[in-house]
């Protein structure tokens, strides 16, 4: 059944047709071979029987009168008028031949009864038919009754002899053979022409559903204009009727639908290539007409020139009056800088406050002067929101698109530096990038760092190292560690932070610089305390003014210490008053936060600012850290010892531990010492030292501390 579900349905058609017919004509062709191989050996059976039966009678006076030359006339006379007698055979009762002619191959047994029927000896060669010689006795009865009825005769049969005619088989074997042939022909051709009307009919009937089937694998395949030929009857021509219309229906809603789609897809190359905002194009569409315009430079020597613009000012409105308010700034300023695009140039939308801009076939000068009216646009521009005035402005930073670049990272990359150099010359100014140039040098060198910043985290080829503050009063027990990073080079190198902290800065990557921090000091401090029994000291780490300005900054700080399972009371965080005061608001809610689970705070450089005593009433700090440029020259400067004992007198009012960094020689030591002041830190002291190997020497460090 299997088999015949996966036919199709003209095989199907053809074998329900074609199977039947066949074994129709195999049955009859059998019966008609059988019936007529019957008839040919019943007619020979009688033929026999005939010759037989009239042979015996008028043998009867031969075989009474023993007349043998009576008989063998009669035999020779029979034989010659039949073709297929192989022999004629009379014998008497007792089994003696008085007559023959022929060969004999069956054998004769006596008739030792009376008896009369014809029996027949069939053999494989030939067949014997076996007639008695009857002869007819008549008895008359002479009883007289004596009612005058005519006298009786009774007639009695007696058998005397037989009469055996064999006939051979060969002539109707081969007119079986002949026969059996013809049958076998005439069933062949029977069939034959029963599978031709059977393959015409089930054609007739397969052919349109086979078309129909056809169709639906073309609808299916997308050829929607397909329809089949209505040329059936019945109910064929309502399948052919409903499957066209159907079509119909099909391709009338696929070309509404490919309208719609083509609409859509309208929409979205439009968006996917567009800000949403202002409806300029986006960055990564403008990326991609760079490269174009980078190719055409090296293929055909075009002059392209890019002018990287970012506004200045924005983040004032954007801060001052919300996102909505920066949002139409936005809009503003670019319907008012698209009238000046050319139609061959492009102008976009690069995010936040930036834009871009790619001046095709446009050489130096006159994209200078461009520039510069796009520049003036932005600065007579007064943007108004709630009754409030804004004046803003626009820095841009241009560069030729020149052969020699490499890829779009280095358009980018200079154009970058260039508009940094314009806001570094005091905003709303443009610069044009040009090798050799100083500020771009300094610029590039800041940028490159950014690019090895992020691979040495990627790549964990960062440490920590550490430096002790130690105690200088006798009252103070506690030891601390400042958490100090370093830098991996790939060759092994290690690199101070002053190196690589300026560009982290200012390309916004202290954040992760500092979490990270934060991560591996926890994890070091985690497993100190599994491997050593004594580790009764600070580790204080430095906090930027953009993580203190990091609202995420708080949960992470608390998910660390439950991963870790660090003291709370064992982590000071060092903060600067510039940092502070960022962000002030933050800072304390942080420093609140922490203070309540039993952290602690220093105050890093104090004194370094002009507002170190009005913010140190509002930071709930626990230590200060005089600003080293006081301590170094104490025992030499008057006005810096006069500014140092200022800050130790009001550190004491305040209650707060102090701690003087830069302590260079044992003359400022002890200076700090009889000052009060409670900590000291500096080369004098202790060199910043590997992390594991300045906790692994906590011990030699509490008996260093105890010998001063």
């Amino acid at each position: 059944m299997s088999f015949f579900n996966k036919l199709g349905i003209k095989a199907r058609m053809m074998l329900l047709t074609v199977v039947p017919t066949f074994v129709i004509t195999l049955f009859l062709t059998a019966y008609s071979i059988s019936k007529s191989i019957n008839t040919l050996n019943d007619s020979l059976s009688d033929r026999g029987r005939i010759i037989a039966t009239q042979i015996a009678p008028a043998s009867e006076y031969g075989v009474l009168s023993g007349n043998i030359n009576f008989l063998q006339t009669l035999i020779q006379q029979t034989i010659s008028r039949e073709d297929d007698i192989i022999s004629i055979l009379i014998t008497n009762t007792e089994g003696v031949r008085l007559a023959v002619s022929g060969q004999i191959p069956y054998q004769i047994k006596p008739n030792v009864s009376n008896d009369l029927s014809i029996k027949e000896i069939n053999q494989a060669e030939y067949i014997v038919s076996n007639a008695p010689v009857i002869r007819n006795v008549v008895e008359i009865d002479d009883f007289y009754d004596g009612t005058n009825n005519m006298l009786e005769a009774n007639k009695r049969a007696e058998v005397v002899g037989q009469v055996y005619v064999a006939l051979s088989k060969d002539r109707i074997k081969a007119t079986k053979k002949s026969m059996i042939w013809k049958s076998l022909l005439l069933g062949l051709i029977g069939f034959l022409t029963s599978s031709i009307l059977a393959y015409r009919l089930g054609r007739s009937i397969t052919n349109p559903i086979i078309s129909m089937a056809e169709s639906v694998k073309n609808l299916g395949a997308g050829h929607l204009n397909l329809r089949v030929d209505e040329d059936a009857a019945g109910e064929i021509k309502t399948l052919q009727l409903g499957l066209n219309t159907m079509a119909n229906h099909i391709q009338m809603a696929h070309d509404s639908l490919q309208d719609r789609v083509h609409d859509a897809t309208r929409m979205l190359r439009h968006q996917a290539q567009h800000d949403a905002l202002t409806g300029l194009v986006n960055r990564q569409e403008f990326e991609r007409r760079l490269n174009v315009a980078l190719n055409d430079v090296k293929i055909s020597n075009a002059q392209h020139i890019f002018c990287y613009m970012d506004l200045d000012q924005f983040k004032v409105v954007n801060d001052t009056c919300g996102h909505r308010a920066g949002d139409e700034l936005l809009r503003q300023i670019s319907l008012i800088l698209s009238q000046r695009v050319r139609e061959e140039d492009t102008f976009a939308r690069l995010g936040g406050d930036e834009f871009g801009l790619l001046l095709t076939n446009c050489d130096v000068q006159n994209a200078l002067l461009i520039a510069e009216e796009m520049r003036s646009m932005v600065e007579d521009f007064r943007f108004v929101h709630d009754n409030r005035m804004f004046k803003i402005g626009v820095s841009i930073g241009m560069v030729e698109i020149t052969s020699e670049m490499q890829d779009l990272g280095d358009i980018t990359s200079y154009a970058d530096a260039a508009c940094y150099a314009a806001k570094d010359n005091g905003r709303n100014q443009i610069h044009l990038f040009r090798h050799h140039d100083d500020d771009l040098a300094r610029r590039h060198v800041e940028m490159e760092w950014v690019s090895r910043i992020n691979s040495a985290m990627d790549e964990n080829r960062f440490c920590l190292y550490c430096q002790p503050i130690l105690p200088l009063q006798d009252d103070n027990n506690n030891i601390f560690y400042e958490i100090l990073i370093r830098k991996i080079d790939v060759d092994g190198t290690i690199i101070l932070p002053m190196a690589f902290i300026p560009s982290a800065e200012r390309y916004h990557l202290m954040s992760k610089i500092d979490r990270w921090v934060i991560n591996k000091t926890f994890s070091i401090y985690h497993q100190l305390i599994n491997t050593n029994e004594q580790h009764d000291f600070l580790l204080t780490i430095n906090l930027s003014g953009m993580s203190l300005s990091d609202k995420g900054l708080l949960g992470f700080i608390k998910d660390q210490f439950e991963l870790y399972q660090v003291p709370h009371t064992k982590i000071c965080f060092e903060i600067t008053e510039t940092s502070a005061i960022i962000n002030l608001t933050n800072t304390i809610t942080l420093m609140q936060e922490l203070k309540a689970i039993g952290c602690k705070f220093l105050l890093d450089d104090f004194g370094s600012g002009m507002s170190s005593f009005a913010y140190l009433k509002n930071l709930p700090v626990d230590f200060l850290k005089m600003d080293g440029g006081f301590v170094k020259d104490i025992t030499r400067n008057d006005i810096d010892l006069a500014m140092a004992k200022s800050i130790q007198s009001i550190a004491e009012a305040m209650k707060i531990k102090t701690i003087a960094e830069f302590v260079e020689d044992a003359e400022t030591m002890k200076l700090l010492k009889k000052m009060g002041v409670d900590y000291g830190q500096g080369f004098y002291l202790s060199s910043p030292m590997p992390i594991e190997a300045a906790l692994g020497n906590f011990r030699q460090l509490s008996l260093l501390q105890q010998s001063q």
